[in-house]
């Protein structure tokens, strides 16, 4: 049975209209990407401490080193709220004592109000390279291997929705810190949860 122009056309439709479907629904899954499966038993414990007119994002995936690395899944979480200044810091360890010898890295949060936050953006963005996470949005990574003296630790600071977010993490792990750092910055944010 010879294929009519116009049964060519309605296949070019429907498959244009796939394409289109699949488009839209993965940036739709980016959109509104959960979190890390290592941060899924501490969501409640995150959203409770957030601070009061701030928000938390966190990567959909924790990325470290190459083949052969650590497990992100076994990673244990801790939530570190302070209030003066209000900040919200999720850390991830490689043991159970949770100390710094254990640090893997962490995330952060603070409202753009805070003088510290203000402080700390101002040096990134003085001393750092500038990073583009999104159309609007611009990170400042400062890479502890390029500082005088050199450090361990490489951090990125952004600004994003009047909240400062700070990833730090080993300087080994630049290319996955930029991953994750985009990760955030598409992410829906954790919003506080009233406490009781």
């Amino acid at each position: 049975m010879p294929f009519s122009r116009q049964g060519y056309l309605w296949s070019r439709v429907t498959f244009s209209l796939s394409v289109l479907s699949l488009s839209i629904a993965s940036l739709t899954d980016r959109a509104i990407a959960r979190p890390a499966p290592v941060f899924v038993p501490y969501l409640s414990q995150i959203q409770r401490a957030i601070p009061p007119n701030a928000e938390m994002r966190l990567p959909a995936q924790i990325l470290l080193g190459g083949p052969g690395g650590l497990n992100p899944d076994l990673l244990l979480v801790k939530v570190l709220p302070t209030t003066a200044p209000p900040r919200l810091t999720v850390s991830l360890f490689t043991c159970g004592e949770r100390t710094t010898s254990c640090l893997i890295g962490s995330f952060a949060a603070q409202p753009i109000a805070s003088s510290t936050a203000q402080r700390e953006l101002r040096r990134h963005q003085a001393t750092a390279t500038s990073i583009t996470l999104t159309d609007q949005v611009r990170g400042y990574l400062i890479d502890g291997l390029r500082q005088n003296p050199t450090s361990d630790i490489s951090s990125l600071m952004w600004q994003q929705d009047d909240i400062v977010y700070t990833i730090s993490f080993p300087a080994s792990e630049r290319q996955n810190i930029l991953y994750m750092a985009r990760q955030m910055a598409v992410a829906s944010p954790l919003k506080p949860l009233q406490t009781p």
